[in-house]
């Protein structure tokens, strides 16, 4: 039930509601409209306002007797994990297991280095795919970090 709720959540969520969302989980206290302005780089008061309701009207965001908003609840996006306060694509992760990799190829084609004949062309052809893969991932991660967040 939760993951359709997600769904339908993430539907209903522009580009500028998401920045200021994202807003919100990093303040981590109650904020004023201005303040999300500020924080969330939006135009105007209001264009910060009209996604505040939005977020109210979707069940995400409270609004206290003093007019300040907090986060009622932190749901995920397609392709993008929480880790504590940021949001990061989840092929960044995947970058960064492969990364992992070549590090532990590295560290056996060190010692291999210094005798005769002790690596073999197809471990080279496995350090050099694992090297493309993680710098793709990795690349690919960044633009869709910046693209989804600003």
């Amino acid at each position: 039930m939760k993951v359709d709720n997600e769904k339908n959540i993430e539907d209903d969520l522009n580009a500028t509601t998401i920045q200021t969302y994202v807003y919100l989980i990093r303040a981590g206290k109650p904020v004023g409209p201005r303040d999300v302005m500020r924080g969330a780089n939006l135009t105007s008061p209001s264009v910060a306002y009209r996604n505040l309701q939005k977020l109210i009207d979707l069940g995400l965001v409270l609004k206290d007797q003093y007019s300040n908003y907090v986060v009622k609840e932190k749901v995920g996006f397609k392709g993008q994990v929480w880790v504590g306060k940021t949001l990061i694509p989840r092929v960044i992760i995947l970058g960064f297991v492969f990364l992992g990799v070549l590090i532990g190829e590295i560290a056996i084609l060190i010692p291999h280095l210094f005798i005769p004949n002790g690596v073999q062309e197809s471990f080279w052809f496995l350090t050099i795919v694992t090297v493309v893969a993680a710098a793709v991932l990795l690349i690919e991660g960044l633009r869709s970090g910046k693209r989804s967040v600003n």
